[in-house]
């Protein structure tokens, strides 16, 4: 290729990984150049699915992992058929790792894993269930975790996470009120809302002052942190933030004092929610406290994720709340694609991401100056040849966050509860919980843990 290609080196390596290998002399049976059309087309209609195309990538979804029948250069195999509620793995003798001894891995024979409601697993954990557990564990779940600790074979680390914030607001640019677009569109609007989040206040309640109050940005683990990134705006300051909100000419009250906006209708907002997370309704009862003193009264409304989600989408939804950024360690060598309007998922600009990822076929242009030049900076990254150049661009892009306010982050860096059985050994004592990068787990090379036979159920 005669153009810099920098994502590509970083998606092979990355948590969800491109996979560039298929296993030719299995899917060969399902593919039309190599098949006999008779054959392929009965099992085509026997797996039911509309083409050979679909199910030659049904039988071969690696990342999925949910064919029992395809070659695998993982540690493990699967041995199970779907459905199911606990799948089994057992270890590839073909697996190509070894470690320093010359000693072929993994080293544990079997695992298995049980598919089980969200919010039984704190409990089931805390019961001793698990050898390995951090997935649906929250912060909020350590204290019934220590005491299970006490009772049962296992202990609770704490491993701080990578998210550019635990918990952030996502006020939507491209919500479809015109009122409200236009206020949200204000950043004097978002700087006050961010102003007015009583951040330690909600680090020692919640949290018990383990996590960093903040912006939601890069952390100080990351070369490319600078400290104003994470306190630009994010200081308690109620007065600049009044001040703020009377400059916009939000000075009309209602008699229980709410702050009118320019069509008369009172200034309440309404923070829409997954309802997953018990501790996220603890944080926006602390915020609504303090959003009191602007004279902004503020409502939740928790709903189903997939009903959030098209709800933002269509631009039925003014504010959100979910995580920060999802690589908050990143390197000059890694994409700061999270940082442009490049997703429909992102949920502070999600009609713009969708005119990006459609080529234009559907959502909206970007219609705000430093949106748009964060979106050359992403394009300027993906061909740049030098590092230095490529840490100016970042630099920008996350300069131009911290004056925009695009997030409300209120903190970082909260622990994830880790469970690990007594006798699961090489599981790290210290270590970082994140997707990307490490893939949870992933990055601490899960083939190298071993049992000893004391842990044996």
């Amino acid at each position: 290729m005669d153009q810099a290609q920098p994502v590509f080196p970083a998606s092979l390596a990355g948590a969800r990984p491109e996979y560039i290998y298929r296993p030719a002399h299995y899917l060969k049976q399902f593919h039309a150049r190599h098949a006999d059309k008779a054959v392929l087309a009965r099992l085509v209609e026997e797996a039911g699915q509309r083409n050979w195309v679909a199910l030659h990538f049904r039988k071969g979804h690696q990342y999925k992992n949910d064919n029992p029948d395809l070659p695998t250069l993982q540690p493990w195999v699967l041995v199970t058929r779907p459905p199911s509620n606990r799948f089994v793995f057992k270890r590839n003798p073909y697996y190509h790792r070894v470690d320093q001894a010359g000693l072929q891995l993994p080293y544990i024979d079997t695992v298995s894993f049980s598919v089980a409601s969200a919010k039984l697993i704190p409990a089931k954990a805390a019961a001793g269930e698990s050898d390995l557990q951090a997935r649906a564990l929250g912060f909020d779940n350590y204290p019934v975790l220590k005491k299970g600790e006490k009772r049962h074979d296992f202990e609770v680390r704490l491993w701080p996470t990578a998210r550019g914030a635990e918990v952030a607001l996502y006020p939507n640019l491209n919500v479809e009120d015109p009122v409200w677009r236009k206020l949200v569109r204000d950043v004097r609007f978002r700087r006050a809302l961010s102003l007015s989040v009583n951040r330690d206040e909600i680090n020692q309640t919640i949290y018990f002052g383990l996590a960093q109050p903040g912006n939601n940005t890069v952390l100080p683990d990351s070369k490319l942190f600078k400290p104003e990134f994470a306190t630009a705006w994010a200081s308690y300051d109620i007065r600049e933030a009044n001040a703020l909100l009377d400059k916009m000419g939000l000075t009309n009250r209602d008699d229980r004092g709410i702050r009118l906006m320019e069509n008369g209708e009172p200034l309440e907002i309404i923070i829409e929610t997954a309802g997953e997370n018990t501790t996220e309704t603890d944080v926006l009862q602390l915020v609504r406290d303090s959003w009191s003193k602007l004279g902004i009264k503020l409502h939740t409304k928790p709903l189903q994720r997939e009903v959030l989600r098209n709800r933002i989408f269509a631009g039925s939804t003014v504010m959100s709340v979910w995580f920060g950024l999802e690589n908050a360690v990143p390197t000059v060598a890694m994409s700061p694609h999270e940082l442009a309007p490049t997703s429909q998922q992102q949920l502070q600009w999600p009609k713009w991401g969708q005119h990006y990822e459609t080529s234009g076929r559907a959502g909206e242009p970007v219609d705000m100056p430093a949106a748009e030049e964060l979106l050359d900076l992403d394009k300027a990254w993906r061909l740049a040849h030098d590092p230095d150049e490529m840490r100016r661009i970042w630099m920008r892009m996350l300069e131009i966050h911290r004056d925009q306010t695009y997030t409300i982050g209120i903190v970082r860096a909260v622990p994830q509860p880790v469970v690990v059985r007594k006798g699961l050994h090489n599981v790290p004592e210290k270590a970082v919980y994140n997707w990307e990068p490490g893939a949870h787990f992933g990055i601490y090379r899960p083939d190298t843990f071993w049992l000893d036979g004391a842990a044996k159920k």
